[in-house]
This record gives C-alpha cells, structure tokens and sequence, in this order.
C-alpha cells in the first residue's frame, strides 16, 4: 500500500490578520507619544475687507437681520424711499454738487434717517450747517457769536417705555439720570460716560457743543429734524481696525438703526457722480430711444438678409457699332483727320487690287480709279494722296472715298461682301 504525501496551502488571512494588529498598535503607541502644541495664527485679511474698511460693521447689520444696501453713485440719491436710513461713510465725492446738499436736507424733512460723521473739511460744514450742526464754536452768518450761550448738559436717550407706564401705575416719578450712564432700550448694556470714550449731547439744545475736557471723548448726537431723524456720530470708530473695540459695534447697531423703525440701511463709501449713461436714462429718456430706433433702422437698412438672392441683371454691353462710334468721335474732337481717312484708303485699295486684271497697263492707282469710275482725277488724288488738314477737306475726302468704295464694291464680281458707306 503507498502512501501519497499531499502538501497542503495554509490560508494567508491569518497572516495578514497579525501584521494588521501589529501595525495598529504600533500606531496607537506612537499617536500616545504625540504632544500637541496649540499656536494662534493670524491671516492676513481678505481683498473684501482690505477694499471696505467698513466691512466688518456692514456685515454685522447683515448678520442682525437688517436689510443692508450700497450706493455707488448721487444719481441714487433722488430714489431713497421717505422711511429709510443713510450713512454717510465717504461723503466726499457725493457732497462735491451743491444740490446734492440740499436734496439731502429734503429727503430728511420728509423722514428719512441720516447718519454723519462731524467732520471739518467745507463740504460737510455746509452740510451740517444746513441741520445747525457747529464745530469748534463755529456759528451761522445769520447768528449773533457776540453773546456767550450757556453750556450743554450731558444727557442720556429717552426715558423708556415701560418705566414711564411703571410711573403712571405707581403715581411715583422715575428718578431723573444725572447725564452720567447711557442706558439702551434693547438689550442691558449700559456704558458709563466716566469709563468710555463717549457720551451723548441734548439733543433739544441749539447751542454749540462745547470742548470736552477729554480730548479723547467723541461726540454722538441724534435729534429730530422736522419729520425725520439726523445723528452725529464718528463713523470711523465703527471701522475694521475700531469696531471690535470696547463695546463699539453694539453701540453701532443703536447708533445705524431707530428704535420704532425697521429701515432699510443704504451705505455710501465711495459715492461719484453719474455715469453719462446713467444721466440721459434720468434726462434723455425719449432722446435715446429716437436713437436707438434710428440705429435699427439703418441696421435693417444695411444688414445683410439670408434668403434667396436677387438675380443680377446682365451688364449693358455696347455694340461694335457703338465702340467704333466712340473710336472715330475720340480722333474727330482731336482733329486727327488722317487716323479716320486712312481705313478707307486702305479699303479703296483692297477693292482695286482684284480689278487690276481686267485693266492691263501701267497705270499708277489713282489713273485706274478714274479710269474705272470715271470720277474727276483731282477729287481722286485729293482723296488718295492729298494732306487732310482741316474739317471741309475731311468731309470731301470722306465722301469721295465713300463714293469710291461703292462703285468698287458694285463692280466686284461677288455681292457678298457689299457694304453701304455712305455718310
């Protein structure tokens, strides 16, 4: 009996399967073995916030769920609804026309809400100037400067609400504010004149502001002016670099909005003035539609049409009879009367040559002419041989001529090749 030894293939997996776990654990020991160091980084900002510097406080309106919207250009001034708010970022391009100062001033006193910074330069002073706005003691030409004016009292906003219906439950009168805390309606914040680096001014006073005894202090005011609302405040705290600053951007969010309102918020950063396109659609509405309708007419006019195409009529192509024509006026109006004689001397003499058989003798060409027609051999040789100088010696050479080719041709024993020459 023989015994086959078969060798059997052990399976891998088992294999696989440990170099697997050893792997694993190895790498679980080494992530153990890991220390971890936390760094802060800064990046550097977007090409968004290098171009805006106000872009951090307008995202934050957008964020709070107001409606935020952007004017590039004065043409959209005179389309700002009556209930909403602008801020004035850059005022400069946009207070360069004089009208635009007092559009500005009308849409406010119809209830629009404008947001300025006091600034010094001479388009603003007109323009605050026109909401009695003064710095630095500066007064109206109109006003008397001669009489000190009492000083400003440091107050804070409005009384709200509910404490006032508390005042009329409880008959008791609110305690007055000193002026020192500003207290907001919607939230608890409440920022101490003392500790923060502004304060609000009366707004029910028409007196200058005075110095403050901080230099670092800035001014915020808000005042009503005739049905709608203006507020001075410096816009650059609110700016990339400022906003994040003490409590500056909830301060921003009271400062940009009202209370009772929920405005639509219109930003001007760099406001210029209309494009010319923009300009005739405000002025020359119809002037551009008369043009624009002309440019189509001529493009109707001019454009080519696919289709079937319109079959060329044929070229006028003159006659033999017209070419020659033309030919003999040309040398006529040039007096080049030996150019027009010449062909019919050369035909005389074609037509003499066949003849010269039936007449033997030596006889010159003209003395067989005569001899044959019977013509007068001095009109003969006046045609044959004369200088043709002038108009009257042209037509009686041409008519001898002619008169000659006839009476050739008639004496030709062939008739096929008879032609009329006669003038």
């Amino acid at each position: 009996m023989s015994v086959n030894n078969v060798k059997k293939s052990s399976s891998p997996w088992p294999i696989l399967a440990i170099i697997f776990a050893v792997i694993a654990g190895l790498a679980v020991y080494f992530y153990q073995q890991l220390e971890w160091e936390e760094r802060e980084v800064t990046t550097s900002p977007s090409w968004k916030v290098i171009a805006n510097n106000y872009y951090t406080a307008e995202q934050l309106l957008n964020k709070s769920g107001y409606q935020v919207k952007t004017l590039s250009d004065a043409l959209s001034l005179n389309k700002l609804p009556a209930k909403s708010t602008l801020v004035l970022l850059n005022p400069d391009g946009l207070l360069k026309e004089p009208t635009q100062k007092n559009k500005l001033m009308d849409w406010v006193s119809k209830g629009g809400h404008l947001i300025i910074s006091p600034l010094d330069d001479k388009n603003s002073v007109d323009l605050q100037e026109l909401f009695d706005i003064y710095l630095k003691d500066e007064c109206d030409d109109d006003d008397k400067c001669e009489t000190p004016k009492a000083p400003v009292k440091l107050v804070t906003v409005k009384v709200p609400e509910k404490e006032k219906e508390k005042e009329k439950e409880n008959d008791t009168p609110v305690k007055k504010r000193a002026g020192v805390p500003i207290v907001f309606e919607k939230d608890n914040m409440v920022a101490d004149i003392a500790d923060t680096p502004r304060f609000y001014v009366d707004s029910k006073t028409t007196e200058n502001v005075p110095e403050s005894p901080k230099s670092e202090w800035d001014i915020i005011s808000r005042f009503q002016f005739e049905q709608g609302w203006v507020t001075v405040v410096p816009l650059n705290l609110f700016g990339n670099d400022n906003i994040k600053q003490y409590d500056h951007a909830k301060l921003w969010l009271h400062v940009a909005t009202l209370p009772d309102r929920n405005d639509t918020l219109y930003l001007v950063r760099y406001a210029t003035l209309p494009n010319l396109l923009s300009w005739l659609v405000e002025h020359a509405l119809y002037t551009l539609l008369a043009f624009g309708l002309c440019i189509l007419l001529v493009l109707w006019r001019y454009i080519p049409r696919f289709g079937a195409l319109i079959p060329t009529p044929p070229p006028a192509r003159p006659s033999l009879t017209e070419h020659l024509k033309a030919v003999a006026d040309f040398h006529l109006h040039n007096y080049d009367y030996e150019r027009l004689v010449a062909p019919l001397r050369e035909e005389v003499l074609r037509l003499l040559q066949p003849l010269r058989i039936q007449y033997t003798g030596s006889r010159s060409d003209t003395q067989l002419i005569e001899h044959i027609t019977h013509y007068d051999i001095g009109l003969i040789n006046q045609a044959m041989e004369g200088e043709v100088q002038y108009l009257n010696q042209f037509t009686q050479s041409a008519q001898t001529l002619c008169l000659l080719i006839d009476r050739l041709n008639s004496l030709q024993s062939s008739s096929s090749r008879r032609l009329n020459y006669g003038i």
